[in-house]
Protein backbone atom coordinates (compact mmCIF):
# COMPACT_ATOMS: atom_id res chain seq x y z
CA UNK A 1 0.00 0.00 0.00
CA UNK A 2 1.59 3.38 -0.97
CA UNK A 3 1.19 6.67 0.40
CA UNK A 4 -2.20 8.07 -0.39
CA UNK A 5 -3.09 10.74 -2.34
CA UNK A 6 -5.27 13.56 -0.64
CA UNK A 7 -4.36 16.51 -2.43
CA UNK A 8 -4.25 18.64 -6.09
CA UNK A 9 -1.92 17.18 -8.31
CA UNK A 10 -1.77 13.85 -7.09
CA UNK A 11 0.00 15.06 -3.77
CA UNK A 12 0.14 12.29 -1.09
CA UNK A 13 0.25 12.04 2.78
CA UNK A 14 3.02 10.95 4.49
CA UNK A 15 2.74 7.18 5.79
CA UNK A 16 2.55 6.75 9.54
CA UNK A 17 3.59 3.83 10.87
CA UNK A 18 1.78 2.90 14.05
CA UNK A 19 3.70 0.12 15.93
CA UNK A 20 1.34 -2.09 18.49
CA UNK A 21 2.86 -4.05 21.11
CA UNK A 22 0.81 -6.92 21.67
CA UNK A 23 0.18 -9.54 24.22
CA UNK A 24 -2.75 -10.77 22.74
CA UNK A 25 -5.16 -9.47 24.74
CA UNK A 26 -9.48 -8.95 24.44
CA UNK A 27 -8.54 -5.22 24.37
CA UNK A 28 -6.33 -5.89 21.32
CA UNK A 29 -9.68 -4.91 19.13
CA UNK A 30 -10.24 -1.85 20.75
CA UNK A 31 -6.72 -0.76 20.18
CA UNK A 32 -6.90 -1.63 16.47
CA UNK A 33 -10.13 -0.40 15.97
CA UNK A 34 -8.84 3.26 17.51
CA UNK A 35 -6.21 3.17 14.46
CA UNK A 36 -9.15 2.52 12.07
CA UNK A 37 -11.05 5.81 12.54
CA UNK A 38 -8.40 7.75 12.17
CA UNK A 39 -9.03 10.31 9.36
CA UNK A 40 -4.85 9.80 8.22
CA UNK A 41 -5.26 8.53 4.98
CA UNK A 42 -1.88 6.73 4.90
CA UNK A 43 -1.27 4.68 8.04
CA UNK A 44 0.62 1.40 8.39
CA UNK A 45 0.42 -0.56 11.53
CA UNK A 46 3.28 -2.58 12.32
CA UNK A 47 1.75 -5.31 14.88
CA UNK A 48 4.60 -6.78 17.48
CA UNK A 49 3.73 -10.35 18.62
CA UNK A 50 5.05 -9.71 21.93
CA UNK A 51 3.77 -13.08 23.09
CA UNK A 52 5.49 -14.84 20.46
CA UNK A 53 4.57 -17.26 17.63
CA UNK A 54 1.33 -18.03 19.99
CA UNK A 55 -0.14 -14.97 19.13
CA UNK A 56 -3.65 -15.26 16.68
CA UNK A 57 -2.98 -14.35 13.77
CA UNK A 58 -5.16 -10.87 12.15
CA UNK A 59 -6.73 -10.76 9.19
CA UNK A 60 -5.54 -7.75 7.06
CA UNK A 61 -8.74 -7.63 5.25
CA UNK A 62 -10.27 -6.83 8.34
CA UNK A 63 -8.65 -3.21 9.02
CA UNK A 64 -8.42 -0.78 6.43
CA UNK A 65 -4.83 0.02 7.10
CA UNK A 66 -1.72 -1.81 5.79
CA UNK A 67 -0.94 -4.57 8.23
CA UNK A 68 2.97 -5.36 9.21
CA UNK A 69 2.89 -8.58 11.14
CA UNK A 70 5.92 -8.93 13.37
CA UNK A 71 7.32 -12.24 15.38
CA UNK A 72 9.99 -13.76 17.02
CA UNK A 73 10.44 -17.38 18.41
CA UNK A 74 9.45 -16.58 21.40
CA UNK A 75 8.53 -13.61 24.12
CA UNK A 76 9.52 -10.56 23.52
CA UNK A 77 10.50 -7.99 26.37
CA UNK A 78 8.77 -4.82 26.34
CA UNK A 79 12.10 -2.70 24.89
CA UNK A 80 12.89 -5.32 22.77
CA UNK A 81 9.27 -5.62 20.99
CA UNK A 82 9.32 -1.59 20.67
CA UNK A 83 12.73 -1.81 19.14
CA UNK A 84 11.35 -4.91 16.24
CA UNK A 85 8.52 -2.79 15.62
CA UNK A 86 10.54 0.65 15.39
CA UNK A 87 13.17 -1.36 13.03
CA UNK A 88 10.13 -3.12 10.48
CA UNK A 89 8.17 0.12 10.12
CA UNK A 90 8.29 1.77 6.89
CA UNK A 91 6.46 5.07 7.58
CA UNK A 92 7.80 8.58 7.07
CA UNK A 93 6.26 9.26 10.59
CA UNK A 94 6.37 6.44 13.40
CA UNK A 95 4.48 6.29 16.91
CA UNK A 96 3.60 3.74 19.37
CA UNK A 97 0.22 2.53 20.45
CA UNK A 98 0.26 -0.31 23.69
CA UNK A 99 -2.39 -3.30 23.25
CA UNK A 100 -4.62 -1.71 25.82
CA UNK A 101 -4.85 2.03 24.86
CA UNK A 102 -6.50 3.51 22.36
CA UNK A 103 -5.64 6.90 20.04
CA UNK A 104 -9.58 9.50 19.79
CA UNK A 105 -10.14 10.43 16.28
CA UNK A 106 -7.97 13.28 14.69
CA UNK A 107 -4.66 12.25 16.57
CA UNK A 108 -2.64 10.81 13.67
CA UNK A 109 -3.60 13.74 11.63
CA UNK A 110 -3.41 16.97 14.11
CA UNK A 111 0.53 15.33 15.07
CA UNK A 112 1.17 14.95 11.04
CA UNK A 113 -0.33 18.15 10.10
CA UNK A 114 1.79 20.06 12.79
CA UNK A 115 4.87 18.45 11.77
CA UNK A 116 4.37 19.23 7.97
CA UNK A 117 3.99 22.83 9.25
CA UNK A 118 7.32 22.57 10.75
CA UNK A 119 9.94 21.16 9.10
CA UNK A 120 12.05 22.25 11.24
CA UNK A 121 10.84 20.27 14.68
CA UNK A 122 11.12 16.17 14.17
CA UNK A 123 8.50 15.29 16.67
CA UNK A 124 5.09 16.49 17.67
CA UNK A 125 3.25 15.91 21.06
CA UNK A 126 -0.18 15.99 22.66
CA UNK A 127 -1.62 16.15 25.67
CA UNK A 128 -3.47 12.40 27.36
CA UNK A 129 -6.19 11.39 29.06
CA UNK A 130 -5.48 9.01 32.37
CA UNK A 131 -8.07 6.27 32.27
CA UNK A 132 -8.68 3.88 35.29
CA UNK A 133 -11.38 1.60 35.78
CA UNK A 134 -12.72 3.10 32.45
CA UNK A 135 -13.04 6.52 34.01
CA UNK A 136 -11.28 9.36 33.26
CA UNK A 137 -8.58 9.98 35.94
CA UNK A 138 -6.74 13.07 34.97
CA UNK A 139 -5.37 14.78 31.81
CA UNK A 140 -1.62 15.67 31.61
CA UNK A 141 0.61 17.56 29.29
CA UNK A 142 2.10 21.00 28.75
CA UNK A 143 4.30 22.68 26.62
CA UNK A 144 7.77 21.55 26.05
CA UNK A 145 10.10 22.15 29.34
CA UNK A 146 13.47 20.31 29.15
CA UNK A 147 14.60 20.49 32.51
CA UNK A 148 10.63 18.93 33.87
CA UNK A 149 11.40 16.39 31.24
CA UNK A 150 14.22 15.45 33.30
CA UNK A 151 12.41 14.83 36.11
CA UNK A 152 9.42 13.27 35.03
CA UNK A 153 7.48 12.08 31.92
CA UNK A 154 4.84 14.48 30.86
CA UNK A 155 5.00 13.01 27.19
CA UNK A 156 3.59 9.76 26.58
CA UNK A 157 5.47 7.61 23.79
CA UNK A 158 1.78 6.84 22.13
CA UNK A 159 0.84 10.69 22.07
CA UNK A 160 3.96 11.73 20.39
CA UNK A 161 4.52 11.36 16.52
CA UNK A 162 7.96 11.61 15.14
CA UNK A 163 10.20 11.85 12.00
CA UNK A 164 11.18 8.00 11.21
CA UNK A 165 14.78 9.44 9.94
CA UNK A 166 15.54 10.52 13.45
CA UNK A 167 16.04 6.63 14.02
CA UNK A 168 19.46 7.24 11.95
CA UNK A 169 20.60 8.61 15.25
CA UNK A 170 20.61 5.63 16.23
CA UNK A 171 17.88 6.43 19.33
CA UNK A 172 16.37 3.01 20.31
CA UNK A 173 14.45 1.92 23.19
CA UNK A 174 16.37 0.69 26.35
CA UNK A 175 16.53 -2.78 26.96
CA UNK A 176 17.62 -2.47 30.45
CA UNK A 177 14.50 -1.06 31.20
CA UNK A 178 10.64 -2.68 31.18
CA UNK A 179 8.94 0.62 32.86
CA UNK A 180 9.81 4.07 31.83
CA UNK A 181 11.46 2.59 28.65
CA UNK A 182 9.22 5.48 27.15
CA UNK A 183 10.33 8.19 29.07
CA UNK A 184 14.34 7.41 28.07
CA UNK A 185 12.78 7.29 24.31
CA UNK A 186 11.43 10.66 24.48
CA UNK A 187 14.75 12.12 26.08
CA UNK A 188 16.69 10.36 23.99
CA UNK A 189 14.54 12.24 20.66
CA UNK A 190 14.68 15.22 22.38
CA UNK A 191 18.65 15.60 22.02
CA UNK A 192 18.07 15.32 18.05
CA UNK A 193 15.16 17.48 17.58
CA UNK A 194 13.03 20.53 18.68
CA UNK A 195 9.33 19.20 19.60
CA UNK A 196 6.57 20.60 19.03
CA UNK A 197 3.31 20.87 21.12
CA UNK A 198 0.08 20.19 20.12
CA UNK A 199 -2.81 21.31 22.85
CA UNK A 200 -5.36 18.81 22.31
CA UNK A 201 -6.26 15.53 24.71
CA UNK A 202 -6.24 12.79 21.70
CA UNK A 203 -4.81 9.92 23.53
CA UNK A 204 -5.81 7.55 25.52
CA UNK A 205 -3.91 5.71 28.36
CA UNK A 206 -5.78 2.70 30.63
CA UNK A 207 -3.06 3.20 33.34
CA UNK A 208 -4.90 0.19 34.95
CA UNK A 209 -5.15 -2.77 32.67
CA UNK A 210 -1.13 -3.42 31.80
CA UNK A 211 1.06 -5.80 33.80
CA UNK A 212 4.43 -3.53 33.55
CA UNK A 213 3.94 -2.44 37.03
CA UNK A 214 4.66 1.07 36.08
CA UNK A 215 0.70 2.33 35.67
CA UNK A 216 -1.87 2.79 37.67
CA UNK A 217 -4.41 0.84 40.57
CA UNK A 218 -3.70 -2.66 40.05
CA UNK A 219 -0.74 -2.25 37.64
CA UNK A 220 1.84 -0.69 39.73
CA UNK A 221 4.91 -2.21 41.38
CA UNK A 222 6.57 0.61 43.74
CA UNK A 223 9.86 -1.11 44.67
CA UNK A 224 10.35 -2.16 40.12
CA UNK A 225 9.43 1.32 39.67
CA UNK A 226 11.71 3.61 41.83
CA UNK A 227 14.47 1.19 40.86
CA UNK A 228 14.18 1.75 37.08
CA UNK A 229 13.11 5.47 37.99
CA UNK A 230 16.77 5.65 39.47
CA UNK A 231 18.45 4.11 36.74
CA UNK A 232 17.10 6.96 34.12
CA UNK A 233 17.70 9.35 36.30
CA UNK A 234 21.48 8.56 36.60
CA UNK A 235 21.63 8.05 32.90
CA UNK A 236 20.28 11.37 32.16
CA UNK A 237 22.08 13.10 35.31
CA UNK A 238 25.11 14.27 33.52
CA UNK A 239 23.23 16.01 30.35
CA UNK A 240 20.84 17.43 32.77
CA UNK A 241 22.80 19.08 34.79
CA UNK A 242 24.59 20.63 31.57
CA UNK A 243 21.23 21.89 30.44
CA UNK A 244 20.55 23.49 34.38
CA UNK A 245 23.95 25.34 34.04
CA UNK A 246 23.02 26.47 30.75
CA UNK A 247 19.33 28.05 31.82
CA UNK A 248 20.91 29.41 35.31
CA UNK A 249 24.36 31.05 33.45
CA UNK A 250 21.56 32.48 30.73
CA UNK A 251 19.04 34.01 33.04
CA UNK A 252 21.84 35.37 35.05
CA UNK A 253 23.28 36.82 32.11
CA UNK A 254 19.88 38.03 30.40
CA UNK A 255 19.60 40.06 33.66
CA UNK A 256 22.84 41.68 33.39
CA UNK A 257 21.79 42.74 29.90
CA UNK A 258 18.85 44.20 30.64
CA UNK A 259 20.81 46.10 33.46
CA UNK A 260 23.29 47.10 31.24
CA UNK A 261 20.55 49.01 29.01
CA UNK A 262 21.11 46.36 26.40
CA UNK A 263 16.91 45.34 25.75
CA UNK A 264 17.61 43.78 22.57
CA UNK A 265 20.51 41.12 23.76
CA UNK A 266 18.71 40.29 26.59
CA UNK A 267 15.18 39.30 24.85
CA UNK A 268 17.17 37.23 22.47
CA UNK A 269 19.16 35.46 25.15
CA UNK A 270 15.68 35.04 27.37
CA UNK A 271 14.00 33.42 23.94
CA UNK A 272 16.30 31.07 23.64
CA UNK A 273 16.05 29.41 26.82
CA UNK A 274 11.96 29.52 26.23
CA UNK A 275 12.75 27.54 23.39
CA UNK A 276 13.75 24.70 26.27
CA UNK A 277 10.91 26.01 28.70
CA UNK A 278 8.16 27.33 26.62
CA UNK A 279 6.04 27.87 29.77
CA UNK A 280 8.78 28.77 32.96
CA UNK A 281 7.40 31.38 34.49
CA UNK A 282 10.78 32.64 35.73
CA UNK A 283 12.10 33.13 32.26
CA UNK A 284 8.70 34.49 31.07
CA UNK A 285 8.50 37.05 34.24
CA UNK A 286 11.87 38.32 33.25
CA UNK A 287 11.21 38.56 29.08
CA UNK A 288 7.92 40.64 30.71
CA UNK A 289 10.46 43.05 31.99
CA UNK A 290 12.16 43.55 29.49
CA UNK A 291 9.32 43.78 27.28
CA UNK A 292 7.92 46.65 29.73
CA UNK A 293 11.38 48.65 29.79
CA UNK A 294 11.34 48.37 25.48
CA UNK A 295 8.04 50.19 25.49
CA UNK A 296 5.79 47.27 24.73
CA UNK A 297 3.18 47.12 27.73
CA UNK A 298 1.08 44.59 25.97
CA UNK A 299 3.89 42.12 25.28
CA UNK A 300 4.51 42.37 28.91
CA UNK A 301 1.03 41.83 29.69
CA UNK A 302 0.98 38.82 27.71
CA UNK A 303 3.66 36.80 29.08
CA UNK A 304 2.50 37.53 32.64
CA UNK A 305 -0.74 36.31 31.81
CA UNK A 306 1.69 33.09 30.00
CA UNK A 307 3.89 33.22 33.51
CA UNK A 308 0.54 33.37 35.84
CA UNK A 309 -0.60 30.42 34.44
CA UNK A 310 2.53 27.96 35.14
CA UNK A 311 2.32 30.00 38.72
CA UNK A 312 -0.77 31.06 40.17
CA UNK A 313 -0.07 31.33 43.57
CA UNK A 314 3.05 33.39 43.34
CA UNK A 315 2.14 37.06 44.77
CA UNK A 316 5.18 38.58 43.23
CA UNK A 317 4.02 37.22 39.68
CA UNK A 318 0.52 38.70 40.58
CA UNK A 319 2.56 41.94 41.78
CA UNK A 320 4.47 42.24 38.08
CA UNK A 321 1.32 41.70 36.04
CA UNK A 322 -0.26 44.66 37.95
CA UNK A 323 2.81 46.85 36.73
CA UNK A 324 2.05 45.19 32.75
CA UNK A 325 -1.38 46.36 33.21
CA UNK A 326 -0.79 49.85 34.43
CA UNK A 327 1.99 50.59 32.42
CA UNK A 328 -0.96 49.53 29.19
CA UNK A 329 -3.60 51.60 30.86
CA UNK A 330 -5.23 48.40 32.32
CA UNK A 331 -6.09 50.19 35.63
CA UNK A 332 -8.81 47.79 36.32
CA UNK A 333 -7.15 44.86 35.55
CA UNK A 334 -3.86 46.33 37.66
CA UNK A 335 -5.65 46.76 40.41
CA UNK A 336 -7.09 43.01 40.57
CA UNK A 337 -3.47 41.97 40.15
CA UNK A 338 -2.11 43.87 43.17
CA UNK A 339 -5.32 42.66 45.04
CA UNK A 340 -4.37 39.21 44.29
CA UNK A 341 -0.56 39.31 45.33
CA UNK A 342 -2.02 40.96 48.87
CA UNK A 343 -4.56 38.00 49.14
CA UNK A 344 -1.47 35.48 48.68
CA UNK A 345 0.76 37.25 50.74
CA UNK A 346 -0.48 40.11 53.05
CA UNK A 347 2.76 41.43 54.08
CA UNK A 348 3.32 42.43 50.25
CA UNK A 349 4.67 45.78 50.46
CA UNK A 350 4.41 47.00 46.81
CA UNK A 351 1.61 45.68 46.18
CA UNK A 352 -0.08 47.53 49.28
CA UNK A 353 1.52 50.72 48.34
CA UNK A 354 -0.06 49.98 44.76
CA UNK A 355 -3.56 49.47 46.17
CA UNK A 356 -3.25 52.72 48.59
CA UNK A 357 -2.17 54.71 45.44
CA UNK A 358 -3.11 53.26 42.23
CA UNK A 359 -1.13 54.20 38.81
CA UNK A 360 2.64 54.23 38.14
CA UNK A 361 4.43 52.26 35.99
CA UNK A 362 7.87 51.33 37.71
CA UNK A 363 9.46 48.15 35.71
CA UNK A 364 8.31 44.93 37.02
CA UNK A 365 10.34 43.66 40.41
CA UNK A 366 12.79 41.03 40.06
Amino acid sequence: MSDAPTGPAGTRAPRVSVVVRSMDPPTLDRALASIAIQDHPAVEVVLVAACGPVHRRIDPAAWPFRLNFVVRDGRLPRPVAANAGIDAASGTYLTMLDHDDEFLPGHLSALVAELEAHPEAGAAYTRFEVCEQGALYTTIGRPFHRLELFDKSYIHHSALLYRRSLLDTGIRYDTALDIHDDWDFVLQLSEHTPFRYVDRASFRWHADTGTSGGGGLGNFDPGKYQRQRDYVLAKWADVRAGYERRQREGAERAMAQAGAGDLAAAEATLRSLLDDAADDPDLLNLLAMVRHRAGAPQDAVGLMERALRGRSDDANLWFNAGIACAAAAMDGAARRCYARAVEIDPGHAGARARLARPGGNDPPAR
